[in-house]
């Protein structure tokens, strides 16, 4: 569990760095392990760091790549590393340097907006896109991550790990949304997008989001077939099957 937090005013109003800062700290029990901040221009991201794998021990975030021309915040963990290291072409690094938003970074260098798709694990993330002028965001497959954002058509897009830390900034509204409230009351919580309060709303599990001064763009890269059928031979070829993907 870390914190991620960013800003991108689309009126091309400069980031204010305290802004950022008073979002992290807001979300500071979400990450004891460091903090930091990456500010260009009208785009702001932060980062609240809680080590939990080997490889998060050497995390620095939000991470710019080489060409400077992207930037990530992210909050994951990655499951199937070894498959992205040899998709990626990463094999001459030492696989345990190699962090998990090293491999994001990468993926969406190589795949572009169908990143998400190659990635396996828990992840919910940022990335500024400096020459295409796009913040790409993504949550993982069944929504483990969090990624609340607000959205202000033409100004402004927020978003952060959690509510609280959006209410740093003094146009967020506070508004309790009654639709969502009567629901949880009758226990009907089906919609994935809405949240307790007003215009403040979740990027859903396994979908996409582009941000851009034409607006925003959602996109769901998956969904689960509930008619899909698994036919094997035997009980042991079930076992198999079985220790397969839980061990993978």
């Amino acid at each position: 569990m870390s914190g991620i937090v960013g800003i991108y005013y689309l009126d091309q109003e400069p980031i204010d760095r305290e802004n950022i800062g008073q979002m992290l700290d807001i979300l500071a029990h979400r990450g004891p392990d460091g903090a930091d901040i990456w500010c260009q221009g009208s785009v702001g991201l932060g980062h609240r760091m809680l080590w939990t794998t080997p490889e998060s021990l050497l995390e620095k975030l939000p991470l710019v790549n080489h060409s400077k021309n992207l930037v990530i915040t992210a909050d994951a963990r990655i499951d199937n590393r070894e498959e992205l290291i040899v998709a990626l072409e990463l094999s001459h690094l030492p696989a345990e340097k190699i962090t998990d938003s090293q491999l994001i970074l990468a993926a969406y260098e190589k795949w572009g907006k169908q990143c998400p798709e190659k990635l396996l694990g828990d992840f919910a993330f940022a990335i500024w896109d400096k020459h295409k002028q796009i913040l790409f965001c993504a949550r993982d497959h069944v929504g483990v991550k969090p990624f609340y954002y607000y959205h202000q058509s033409g100004q402004g897009f927020i978003f952060a790990s959690e509510i609280k830390a959006l209410f740093c900034l003094p146009f967020v509204p506070k508004r309790l949304n009654e639709v969502r409230m009567a629901d949880y009351v009758a226990l009907m919580m089906e919609d994935k997008v809405i949240t307790t309060y007003d215009e403040i709303l979740r990027l859903p599990p396994a979908h996409t989001m582009v941000i851009s001064q034409s607006g925003i763009k959602l996109n769901c890269y998956w969904s689960l077939d509930p008619n899909r059928e698994l036919i094997l031979d035997s009980d042991e070829a079930y076992a198999e099957a079985f220790r397969d993907i839980f061990t993978e």
